[in-house]
């Protein structure tokens, strides 16, 4: 009628998951004829919908962002702090294999990365970075007492490796508790976060220590070159200070 620039047409639905509600919206959409901007679908599972596709078409370009923005900040930290820039990506690279693990259990759960679920891969970041951290920096003060890179490993692993152990069993069971929530959401949430919280402490205690083992290996290299230059150089002068007498 003249004079009416919008109509609200309300009706009950019922659908049993996000497929499902996108192809209804899809349905509904088909059955109008006019302008496609001219009529909008929507619902409190429409929206959860639409916000959930825009959270997984921006979903490896926000954990890279995550990624590469944690990777800055610890690189530049360790320079500054010991100027050992390396450690930064020692602590950050394992993450990626974090994410990696608790995406792909994700699918082979059937969890949908929505809008509960996305806070997993922060969590995952979050919590593993600090895992390793704690690790490297524990690693190092154990070889800078033996200089052994196997040794400081093991040193390493029998002391921070049982504290991580006890904190992250503590935390992974805090979040296991959400597995009897009655929303899905929270169940899923809760599992996954259990998962990577695992994920985290297995790559702090059998990743980190091999690839700190790594780094003593090439400072004891370090060392070993500059005592040698040293040498060298006092072995010149010496020898340039008999000639001199010897003239």
């Amino acid at each position: 009628p003249a004079g009416i620039d919008a109509i609200l047409l309300q009706f009950p639905t019922y659908t049993d998951g996000p497929a499902a509600t996108a192809v209804l919206q899809e349905e509904i959409e088909a059955l109008w004829s006019g302008d496609d901007e001219a009529i909008t679908v929507t619902s409190t599972s429409v929206l959860s919908v639409t916000v959930t596709d825009q959270i997984t078409s921006r979903q490896t370009e926000a954990i890279s962002s995550t990624v590469a923005v944690a990777l800055g900040i610890l690189v530049l930290f360790f320079w500054v702090t010991l100027r050992r820039p390396t450690l930064g990506v020692i602590a950050v690279g394992p993450i990626v294999l974090v994410l990696i693990w608790i995406l792909g259990t994700m699918a082979l759960l059937d969890v949908p990365y929505g809008l509960i679920t996305s806070i997993i891969t922060a969590l995952s970041i979050g919590i593993g970075v600090d895992y390793t951290i704690h690790v490297i920096h524990r690693y190092r003060e154990e070889f800078s007492r033996v200089r052994n890179p196997e040794e400081a490993a093991v040193r390493t692993l029998a002391t921070t490796g049982s504290a991580l152990l006890g904190s992250a069993l503590t935390t992974a069971l805090g979040f296991g508790v959400l597995m009897f929530s009655p929303l899905a959401g929270i169940q899923q949430f809760g599992v996954t976060a259990a998962i990577s919280i695992a994920y985290s402490l297995l790559v702090a205690i059998l990743v980190v220590p091999p690839a700190m083992t790594v780094w003593g290996a090439y400072e004891n290299m370090r060392l070993r070159s500059t005592v040698q230059r040293m040498w060298d150089d006092l072995d010149v002068a010496v020898e340039e200070i008999h000639q001199r007498h010897a003239t």
